[in-house]
């Protein structure tokens, strides 16, 4: 019994869940702030019947996943704290299935290793005291990695069927998915048109159709508020607008519209930084925010392509330091960085050249690839490059943190074995120094 129980991946991980719950317990503040309020509200709008308010001050700024899964906490009116401790559930789920995954693919010992590299992320523990999107996503995303896992190595059609379901709450969570469904969509549907491998091609349109067939709800929601067909929301206009920022010594990360400089990092802020945002963009904001919020989405994105049209270089620029800030999280606007950063540094190089060998590795064994890796990289893939056209923080990156772990621990399984030690020689003790010499190993030729 008791061995059965230790071979259970549920109970190897089950003390992650109450060091989680300690790690929420310790460090959640007492009331709501920043982006926690608005998925109350929203959380609060569901329990009313809507989601955003009606014409013209419409609010999409999100996805209705992450609300969907607060309101019956809400209808029982429970603390705060006690609905942030959902977040350790789904963390060391996460880590469960994701071990799950990886034991259909790899050995024991893989499996266990990469878990435990989740189950300790440094990032993933930062953001668990906060109601935020990233534990729903993080758990949603490993528990795509293991249902796909399942749905081509077991055939089935209702790993498929579950397949298509969470990914399509994962859109509904985090709305970029919904352009990076549309993507993969047409990607798979070209690739269908060869003979080769069809089965497998067929099975990832079938999940991506599903997937969409989720959001159609909430985008038949859209529609009738906003007139527009595939509106997932109206953050992306001006996260856009920030990332097409032309002007020097700013890099792409977003501010808050009083232009007040009030966000993370929030150590030594100063007044003079408030003044040159001001001076770039106090004028286009202003004419911008006396717009209804629909109005606002158009007019951010407008001047956004403006911005990349004119100054293409410094829109790649800031592509670049996006996706520094995904890894590093840095460089940020008018902003001194911290000590902090040392950490951010080893972590995301860990990342980055983990990923560099990876894509090496996969490239010179596509063959030898399986499916649910391409089908995960191929959907991760275009959700990185995606994001980093958008503001971008390591946030951003975290939440695939899973898939990065699955595919590294599967070509690590397959791998052949690094020595660190020499081979020794037989004999080698019996060989005098007088020999070498007689040899002339040190003498150049």
């Amino acid at each position: 019994m008791l061995k059965k129980a230790i071979r259970n991946p549920y109970f190897i991980f089950l003390p992650f869940l109450f060091f989680y719950a300690y790690i929420i317990f310790i460090n959640k503040w007492p009331k709501l702030y920043g982006d926690e309020v608005r998925y109350a509200d929203f959380a609060w709008n569901l329990l009313h019947g809507y989601y955003s308010p009606k014409p013209p001050h419409i609010n999409l700024w999100n996805g209705p996943g992450y609300p969907l899964l607060l309101v019956p906490f809400m209808a029982l009116r429970v603390h705060a704290l006690y609905i942030t401790l959902v977040n350790a559930v789904l963390q060391y789920l996460a880590v469960v299935f994701l071990y799950k995954a990886l034991k259909l693919v790899t050995n024991n010992k893989i499996a266990l290793i990469f878990s435990l590299l989740l189950a300790v992320y440094p990032n993933v523990l930062a953001i668990l005291p906060i109601l935020y999107t990233e534990a729903l996503t993080g758990f949603l995303v490993s528990s795509l990695i293991y249902s796909i896992t399942l749905c081509y190595t077991r055939g089935k059609t209702k790993y498929t069927i579950i397949t298509g379901l969470v990914l399509g709450y994962l859109t509904l969570t985090k709305v970029i998915f919904g352009y990076v469904l549309i993507i993969c969509l047409a990607a798979c549907l070209v690739v269908l048109l060869f003979k080769r491998n069809r089965p497998y091609n067929l099975r990832m349109v079938k999940i991506l159709l599903l997937a969409f067939a989720v959001t159609i709800p909430y985008l038949a929601y859209t529609y009738r508020l906003t007139g527009k067909l595939f509106y997932w929301g109206n953050s992306g206009g001006m996260s856009l607008y920030w990332m097409s920022t032309p002007y020097e010594n700013e890099y792409g990360d977003w501010k808050v519209p009083d232009l007040t400089n009030n966000q993370y990092p929030v150590l030594f802020k100063s007044a003079e930084a408030d003044a040159i945002l001001k001076k770039n963009h106090l004028k286009e904001i202003n004419f911008i925010l006396k717009h209804n919020e629909v109005e606002q989405d158009i007019l951010f994105k407008q001047a956004a392509i403006k911005n990349i049209k004119n100054n293409p270089s410094k829109f790649v620029a800031n592509y670049y330091d996006n996706i520094s800030r995904m890894l590093f999280n840095f460089p940020y606007s008018y902003s001194y960085q911290n000590s902090a950063i040392i950490g951010n540094i080893i972590r995301g190089s860990l990342i980055l050249w983990a990923s560099v060998a990876g894509i090496v590795c996969t490239m010179l064994n596509w063959r030898r690839i399986i499916y649910p890796i391409k089908f995960i990289l191929l959907i991760t893939g275009v959700y990185l490059l995606l994001s980093g056209a958008l503001s971008a923080y390591p946030r951003q990156l975290d939440v695939i943190v899973p898939v990065l772990l699955f595919w590294t621990g599967f070509l690590a399984a397959n791998l052949p074995k690094l020595k660190l030690k020499f081979t020794e020689q037989e004999h080698l003790e019996e060989i005098e120094l007088t020999d070498l010499e007689e040899m002339n190993i040190y003498t150049e030729e």
